[in-house]
C-alpha cells in the first residue's frame, strides 16, 4: 500500500508486525501486548505493539485507531490535547490527527485495531453515523465497564482468530460481519454519552469553539489568519479571539499557530523533506519568513530541530 507522498504519515505500512500482528489485505491490521489463552491474558515478554507511538516527535495518523485499554494506562496528545488512556478504555482516534505518545505504563496492556481507510467501517445506518459523530465532536476516549471490555476484547479475539487462519471461501464475508459487530458495539456504548450532550444546554460560546477547531484541523496548512476563521464563522477576528480564550485559555492566533508548529515538526522529522519543502508544503511565502515563524514559537531555527 502506497504511502501519501506529501505528508508525513503513520498509516497500516508503518505499524509493527511480530507474533501478536496480523493484517489483512494491507486494510486491517489487529496487534496486541498480551498473551495466550484467551480469558487468561497477561503481558507479553515482548510488547512491541506499542513501539509505533513511543517516537519523541509527532506524526499524522492516516488510518483510524482503535486502542482497547486492558491494564495500566497510556498518555497520548492528540491534536494538542492531552489524553489518558487507562483501565476498561477505548480510545478512538480519526485519519488526520496528529499524535504523540507521552507516557506509556510498564503494565500497560494493549489490543490495537486499524483500519487503512475510514470508508472500511460501516456507515449504512445514518443513525449509528450520527452517533459515532456526535460523540467525536467532544470525546476520543470511551470509558467502559468489566463486562463491556470483555465483549469488546471476545469480538477482537474472533477477528484475529479469522486472520491468523489461512484464507478460505467466505473468510472476507466473516471478518466483515465482525467489523459490523465491532462498529455497532461501540455505537452501542457511545449512544449513553450522545443522549446527554443532547439534553445539555451548549452556550454560543462553546458552539462558536466547536466550529473553529473544526474549520482549523481543515484549514491549518492553508490558512494562518484569524480573519479567514472569523469570516467563515461571520463574527469579527477580535470577537473570536476572545471566545476562544474565554473557552479554552488561549487565544485563537494561539492555536491556529501551535496546529502549524505541530505539523512542521511532524514533516520536519519524518525524513522526506527539507526545511524549503516544508515551507511550501505549509504554504509560506518563503523560507526565511517560515524560520522566523518556526523560531519564535519553537526557540530554535527548523534546520536546527530537524538535525536534534
Amino acid at each position: 500500500m502506497p504511502q501519501d507522498s506529501t505528508l508525513n504519515t503513520l498509516n497500516l505500512t508503518m505499524l509493527p508486525f511480530n507474533e501478536r500482528a496480523c493484517v489483512y489485505h494491507d486494510e486491517l491490521f489487529l496487534a496486541d501486548n498480551f498473551d495466550e489463552p484467551h480469558g487468561n491474558i497477561h503481558l507479553s515478554n515482548n510488547p512491541q505493539i506499542l513501539t509505533f507511538i513511543s517516537s519523541p516527535y509527532p506524526f499524522k495518523i492516516e488510518c483510524a485507531l482503535t486502542l482497547l485499554c486492558l491494564d495500566g494506562y497510556m498518555r497520548v496528545s492528540l491534536n494538542l490535547t492531552e489524553y489518558r488512556l487507562q483501565r476498561n478504555g477505548l480510545q478512538i482516534v480519526t485519519p488526520g490527527s496528529i499524535g504523540q505518545c507521552l507516557e506509556i505504563s510498564p503494565d500497560c496492556r494493549m489490543a490495537l485495531i486499524a483500519f487503512a481507510h475510514i470508508g472500511n467501517l460501516p456507515e449504512g445506518n445514518p443513525q449509528s453515523a450520527l452517533i459515532v459523530r456526535k460523540f467525536l465532536i467532544d470525546n476520543t476516549i470511551l470509558q467502559v465497564s468489566d463486562r463491556e471490555m470483555d465483549e469488546m476484547i471476545d469480538i477482537y479475539h474472533r477477528m484475529r482468530q479469522q486472520l491468523v487462519q489461512p484464507e478460505r471461501l467466505f473468510t472476507h464475508e466473516i471478518i466483515n460481519s465482525y467489523i459490523q459487530i465491532f462498529y455497532y458495539s461501540l455505537c452501542q456504548l457511545m449512544s449513553p454519552y450522545v443522549e446527554q450532550q443532547d439534553t445539555r444546554h451548549v452556550s454560543r460560546k462553546k458552539q462558536i469553539f466547536d466550529q473553529f477547531t473544526l474549520l482549523l484541523k481543515q484549514h491549518y496548512t492553508q490558512e494562518r489568519s484569524i480573519g479567514f476563521y472569523a469570516d467563515k464563522l461571520c463574527i469579527t477576528p477580535k470577537y473570536l479571539s476572545q471566545v476562544i480564550h474565554d473557552i479554552s485559555g488561549h487565544h485563537a492566533s494561539e492555536w491556529i499557530r501551535d496546529y502549524v508548529i505541530l505539523e512542521a515538526k511532524a514533516l520536519l522529522k519524518c525524513g522526506k523533506y527539507n526545511v524549503q519543502q516544508v515551507s511550501d508544503l505549509l504554504n509560506f511565502a518563503n523560507q526565511s519568513f517560515f524560520g522566523s515563524y518556526f523560531k519564535k514559537a519553537v526557540g530554535c531555527s527548523p534546520s536546527a530541530y530537524q538535525n536534534s
